[in-house]
């Protein structure tokens, strides 16, 4: 059998250019269809209104440790639904057991995913430590718009910066008393 896929110079006709034409409205609709269905997805996720309350999944808890000057958060989402999920990692301002805020920067490369059904995506959350952040236990959560559990606790470790001395840090008074402690022991 012959095919032609030349009509006189003027472009493709017969099979050949109706088998063009068919796949090049498929693949545009279906392009239309994803970007409209990826879009439906966005509009039904996490809480947008004021005075939303967001539960956290008990049962999970993200733990990281400061080493230098960044947190790294790692975990991994499983889709069990059976259309793709969007997902958009955030994670709230962390509060240390002293009351201090910390309004973390983090990276944006995990800023948005499409997970496919029955897959499983890692993502890991970038966190940079500023200078000032006094030591101690930050806790928060790490809000996954898009996916059915909301969120994840998060307890994130800034340890004491090596090189430096606790004893500098405590007020005169308590250091005045722990002297006064000493030399009684001694007497």
């Amino acid at each position: 059998m012959s095919i032609k896929n030349d009509s006189g110079g003027t472009g493709f006709s017969g099979p050949f250019a109706d088998l063009l034409r068919l796949q090049t409205e498929f693949q545009s609709r279906l392009g239309e269809e994803t970007i409209r269905y990826v879009r439906r997805l966005q509009g039904a996720m996490g809480p947008a209104s004021p005075g939303t309350v967001v539960l956290t999944d008990k049962s999970t808890e993200i733990a990281a440790r400061a080493e230098g000057k960044t947190v790294t958060l790692r975990l991994e989402l499983e889709n069990l639904q059976r259309v793709h999920s969007v997902v958009t990692p955030q994670i709230t301002p962390l509060v240390s057991d002293a009351g201090t805020t910390w309004f973390p920067s983090s990276d944006a490369s995990t800023a948005f995913r499409i997970v496919s059904p029955g897959a499983v995506e890692s993502f890991e959350i970038g966190l940079d430590v500023p200078d000032t952040l006094p030591p101690g236990v930050y806790r928060g959560a790490l809000m996954l718009l898009g996916f059915r559990q909301g969120a994840l606790p998060v307890r994130v470790e800034i340890p004491e910066a090596q090189g430096s001395n606790p004893l500098r840090r405590r007020p005169r008074a308590a250091g005045a008393a722990a002297r006064r402690r000493g030399r009684r022991r001694k007497a």
